[in-house]
């Protein structure tokens, strides 16, 4: 039986494609300094977090906003967990913390609902921001990421990334290698899933992960300090690997004149729980059930 539904499975995973798509770009003097396949449409993944920030802080009137994770935030699409209690009064600031340095898929469907809407209507929020903005290869149709109709292009995100570089808020938690998250009574420590701010390899403006299998794994990175009297960023879409991405974006910058802070240590194997395995933790978690059929 396990056998059965296992053939079953792997024929309906889709594989990717992998060809990045890239930009490197001045954010200083507003142009492009290389780039591949710039206008190439794919999923995003958790990049869309960054949408879903902008527009949470714009739109949520209460400055005292709480809500708890309840079994209507579970990821239902991929099988992804959370390091967050449920039922539990979380400030949206924590839940804003959790979502951007952690990548947390639960915080990010608590914050949809938190802002005075329906999920629906936030996601409508997402999507006329993003017509605003002119990123014409971009659509939304969930607030994590999660969902591989979540598209865009890497020069739209350049937009995005314009636009993200006005919040100071998200410009500070892009920036943190790690945090703790006030739950109730508890504290919950996070990590940042980016290895170059995790290791404080470069301080970072802007700063956001994303990885499902359908999207490879993705960056949006604007190094902090000036590069040559320069804002650099590197926005990169379906890298190969965790280990690829950090390393294409650390060379990348460095050859536009950005200075490392740290040196960057070797990837060793129980940093997945940082690197957005999402998809593959899914899979494990499915796998075992099946197995026990």
């Amino acid at each position: 039986m396990f056998k059965k539904c296992f053939s079953v499975l792997c024929l309906c995973i889709p594989s990717i494609s992998m060809a990045q798509s890239y930009v490197v770009y001045d954010f200083t003097h507003n142009k492009v300094l290389e780039s591949s396949s710039p206008n190439r449409i794919q999923p995003i993944a958790s990049v869309t977090k960054l949408m879903t920030a902008n527009v949470f802080l714009e739109n949520n009137k209460n400055p005292r906003c709480t809500a708890s994770i309840t079994e209507d935030d579970h990821d239902y699409i991929k099988g992804t967990r959370t390091k967050l209690p449920t039922y539990t009064p979380i400030s949206c600031n924590e839940l804003l913390k959790a979502m951007l340095v952690h990548s947390d898929n639960y915080a990010a469907h608590a914050l949809s609902r938190s802002a005075g809407m329906s999920r629906l209507q936030f996601i409508q929020k997402m999507n006329e921001k993003a017509r605003e903005l002119g990123m014409r290869s971009t659509r939304f149709t969930d607030s994590s990421g999660l969902s591989n109709s979540n598209i865009s292009s890497v020069m739209d995100l350049v937009k995005l990334t314009k636009y993200s570089l006005k919040n100071p808020q998200i410009k500070n938690l892009s920036n943190m290698p790690s945090a703790y998250i006030q739950a109730g009574g508890r504290q919950v420590f996070v990590r940042n899933t980016n290895k170059l701010v995790r290791e404080e390899v470069f301080d970072a403006a802007i700063n956001k992960t994303g990885y499902i299998r359908e999207s490879g794994y993705n960056l949006v990175f604007v190094n902090k300090h000036l590069c040559r009297n320069s804002a650099i960023g590197v926005i990169s879409l379906n890298n190969s690997s965790s280990q690829f991405r950090t390393n294409f974006t650390k060379n990348k910058l460095e050859k536009y004149g950005c200075i490392v802070g740290h040196r960057l240590n070797n990837f060793t194997p129980d940093e997945a729980q940082y690197e957005e395995g999402y998809d593959e933790e899914g899979l494990s978690n499915l796998i075992e059930q099946l197995s026990k059929q």
